[in-house]
């Protein structure tokens, strides 16, 4: 637990001022609607595209000796009601190699944008906080790994097609599928300004994550509608996080998202693989989705001045904290498994051993039923089968994690029964 929480501290804080620039400096193309202007250097999505693709090089080359592998993965989209002629539409990939490269820790925001009319690809559509916040936190997160030499490869991803339809995001994790790649993890970073609400409230240090709690697809969760892989993504990034960033609070959202809305974890749900939602906490829909104007003294529109660049910086270290621990840690445990075959007062957690080379050994983790988080961990070694003496699977939750011999942890494995 100790090297855990170290690790969460070893993320140094972002820079607030570097993040103005990259939310002034995306919002300054105008509209980056997907079907908008595409080359033009100072307007609309491609010019946008090609400045983030030149700005991960960049930091490829600055932090991480070239080892950032960035490209422009196109994808032909068929007509949709809000794409009428279908695009060529186009993701920015910055790919950190690690030591398996099948294994992905997946962080991403989506750079289009709109205005009134999600069709409307001339009209100004600054996208400061949706999801200009979000795209600059990606790019945050990858200065702020700098030197990270992973274990599982970790993706920058910062998509297009969000607003027509999560295509983006929806066609990046098709083809990651169709590739055999298995997506450990998925976070994406979505209205993350920290705006002053509707509402009137802002609590700068507080971040809602959104996780759905019975899997889209995939194995059954029994016994609990709160432990789909993607509810323990979401808490392992809790207890990442406010260690990482001191009084910083994670609320866990236990829905899939907001009402009426969606985000590009969504279809990687779809494909079985854990994916939450960061989001503030205090939402202002006068500023997304709008002209921007002026009526009976009210100001819409999605501007920079409305974003408060250090809870930005918040976030990112706050993803930073989840992403350098999982891309780190060893692979989750395989076939973690509940004997259910006889009535008896005690628990006993089976599971198939890890082939990982520094595995130190494993981690039951335990909570009431009705408790949102984990309150007790049990620390195992090389071991694939324990007894809890006098805690009954009736009356606890269990997980089971794998650590490494730097005390590294992996996503927590919910049990299936079995006889």
């Amino acid at each position: 637990m100790l090297l855990s929480l170290l690790l969460a501290l070893q993320i140094p804080a972002a820079d607030p001022a570097r993040i103005e620039a990259d939310i002034r400096r995306l919002a300054g193309f105008g509209t980056r609607h997907t079907l908008s202007e595409t080359k033009s250097d100072v307007r609309g999505i491609g010019a946008a595209r090609r400045w983030l693709a030149k700005e991960l090089a960049a930091i490829s080359k600055e932090h991480h000796d070239g080892r950032l592998q960035v490209e422009l993965v196109h994808f032909d989209i068929a007509p949709g009601r809000r794409l009428p002629q279908g695009a060529d539409l186009v993701n920015v990939v910055a790919t950190l190699p690690g030591k398996d490269p099948n294994r992905l820790v997946v962080v991403s925001g989506h750079y289009d944008s709109i205005p009134s009319s999600p069709t409307d690809a001339v009209s100004e559509a600054p996208g400061a906080n949706d999801d200009a916040s979000g795209t600059a936190a990606v790019l945050e997160a990858a200065r702020l790994l700098a030197g990270l030499e992973p274990r599982a490869t970790v993706v920058f991803l910062a998509v297009a097609g969000e607003e027509q339809g999560l295509y983006g995001s929806r066609a990046q994790a098709e083809a990651w599928t169709k590739e055999g790649k298995v997506i450990e993890a998925m976070f994406t970073m979505d209205i993350i300004g920290g705006v002053v609400g509707q509402s009137g409230k802002n609590e700068p240090m507080r971040l809602r994550v959104f996780s759905e709690g019975i899997p889209s697809k995939g194995p059954r969760i029994v016994g609990s509608d709160n432990d789909a892989p993607s509810r323990q993504l979401a808490r392992y990034l809790k207890r990442t996080a406010e260690a990482a960033v001191e009084g910083f609070e994670i609320t866990l959202i236990f829905r899939q998202d907001r009402f009426l809305r969606g985000g590009d974890h969504k279809p990687f749900n779809d494909l079985g693989w854990p994916a939450i939602r960061l989001t503030e906490p205090h939402e202002n829909y006068r500023w997304q989705h709008q002209d921007v104007r002026e009526e009976d003294g009210v100001a819409y529109g999605d501007l920079p001045d409305n974003v408060d660049f250090a809870y930005v910086g918040r976030v990112a270290r706050s993803v930073s904290s989840a992403l350098q621990e999982l891309a780190l840690a060893p692979a989750a445990p395989n076939k973690v498994g509940v004997d259910i075959s006889k009535l008896t007062p005690d628990t006993t957690l089976r599971w198939q051993a890890n082939a990982e080379e520094d595995l130190a050994g494993y981690a039951i983790l335990m909570r009431r039923t009705h408790e949102p988080t984990w309150t007790e961990r049990i620390v195992l070694g090389e071991i694939t089968e324990h007894t809890l003496v006098g805690y009954s699977k009736d009356d606890w939750l269990f997980a089971l994690e794998a650590i490494d011999k730097e005390g590294q942890r992996s996503l927590p494995v919910y049990p299936s029964p079995v006889r």
